[in-house]
């Protein structure tokens, strides 16, 4: 017979152990879920879920990485207004590329999006109304 052993548990109280050829999730609500797996599989399932933490939190750092890249390109643009267009380009440029250059490109633009969306928001709904003169 093997040994069950603990190999998660949380401050609810939810738990997950493994033993007799079982993997086995507990909640304090009674809920159990038991998937056979024999070695190898746990293995595999070891792997893919060190490589999802890996994941997110290279996502993590990206995003966080995207959203300083758009916040920063926000204050340029606030210090180039007045300033010929071309200089706004440019800035937006280096950000563009310095944004491409991060790892988890989704997360990074995600980032990157939710520091500049609002504020693209505000300006476009300020944009003056241009009136269409009626035709002579």
């Amino acid at each position: 017979m093997t040994k069950t052993t603990t190999i998660y548990t949380d401050h609810r109280g939810d738990e997950i152990t493994v033993g007799e050829g079982l993997l086995t999730a507990c909640t304090p609500g009674g809920t159990v879920l038991s998937i056979p797996l024999d070695a190898d599989q746990l293995a595999a399932l070891g792997a893919a879920l060190i490589e999802r933490s890996i994941t997110e939190k290279h996502g993590e750092v990206s995003e966080r990485a995207g959203a300083a890249l758009g916040s920063d390109l926000v204050q340029e643009l606030l210090g180039l207004r007045g300033q010929p267009q071309a200089k706004a380009f440019c800035a937006l440029h280096d950000k563009l590329h310095a944004l491409s250059k991060l790892e988890c490109a989704d997360s990074a633009a995600a980032g990157f999006a939710a520091a500049i969306v609002n504020v693209l928001e505000l300006g476009i709904a300020n944009l003056p109304k241009w009136k269409k003169e009626a035709s002579q």
